[in-house]
């Protein structure tokens, strides 16, 4: 009767741990599904099409990109629908830390260099007291080196400046599907005529929709909120940003293939100097294509 005893005690003893152990396990469980967990890969580049994404390079890496822009399509077999002709611009972007990028690019449009800076303010996170989304900042500063129209004339190096400046709301809804907002200014020292705006507001839009397992569908749109019925710098009429794109992750890069209506890929050009017309067919084939270097010793 005393070894049936010891053995009842013995067997509700485990019970006893068994159990408390499962309580154990299920409050940390309970607080790891509570806690916050950041939200990866909301866009697949840096960039969406043309525009900025609120993706940033990593730390202590370096990212040069190649942007290539054909001509028109609707140049005919003559221009080998735009084939014959192209743009291009290199850029490289380096993370200072996971939040703060820094870049330096030419453009052939304008022969234009510029400086950027890119920022993530918030990072969305999924979990009680998460955050909704993701807030990001990027602005430039850019030179045109064209030669000047009238030389003879009294010149100032700040008349070839120009400024953008964003603020870049972004959401992943799902694994499917990623939106953003992008407000935009964009500021030229120097303008053509005095009834040409000095400063041109947009509200970019973006989106991201998962295809398959490394094809994504992209669009994006920038229309203009000021300045609509005004002519470009060269005296030609301006039209709205529209880009369509697709990104192909191939052994962990991303190619990127778009058609946009832009001939420019600084933010500037793309938002101030946008000339073609989709109506038209005054559209353009596109890719990006980036390397990445790490400097990570780690």
């Amino acid at each position: 009767m005393k070894k049936s005893f010891i053995i009842l005690q013995f067997i509700l003893a485990l019970t006893a741990n068994a159990w408390a152990q499962e309580d154990l396990l299920g409050m940390l469980a309970s607080e790891s599904d509570n806690k916050p967990v950041p939200v990866f890969a909301t866009f697949k580049s840096t960039r969406v099409v043309n525009g900025q994404s609120i993706e940033h390079v990593a730390a202590k890496h370096l990212n040069f990109v190649i942007l290539h822009r054909f001509g028109e399509v609707n140049g005919g077999a003559y221009q080998l629908w735009g084939l014959d002709q192209a743009n291009i611009r290199l850029a490289f972007d380096y993370g200072i830390t996971d939040k703060i990028q820094v870049g330096f690019a030419r453009s052939s449009f304008e022969k234009t260099y510029d400086g950027n800076l890119k920022i993530k303010l918030l990072r969305q996170s999924k979990g009680k007291g998460g955050m909704p989304v993701s807030l990001g900042y990027y602005g430039n500063v850019a030179v045109n080196t064209l030669s000047w129209d009238f030389p003879q004339r009294q010149n100032f190096f700040t008349s070839r400046l120009s400024y953008v400046n964003q603020i870049i709301v972004a959401k992943k809804f799902s694994d499917k599907l990623s939106l953003q907002l992008v407000p935009t200014l964009v500021h030229y020292n120097l303008v053509r005529r005095t009834a040409d705006p000095n400063t041109i507001f947009a509200l970019g839009t973006a989106a991201s929709f998962k295809l398959n397992r490394s094809v994504r569908l992209n669009l994006e749109y920038y229309p203009r909120l000021n300045g609509r019925d005004v002519p470009n710098r060269a005296g030609q009429k301006r039209h709205d940003y529209l880009g369509v794109g697709f990104d192909i992750e191939t052994g962990g890069h991303v190619f990127q293939l778009m058609l946009s209506n832009s001939l420019g890929m600084l933010e500037q050009h793309q938002i101030a100097e946008t000339t073609g017309s989709w109506e038209n067919m005054a559209v353009r084939l596109g890719f990006n294509v980036s390397r990445t270097f790490s400097f990570d010793k780690k």
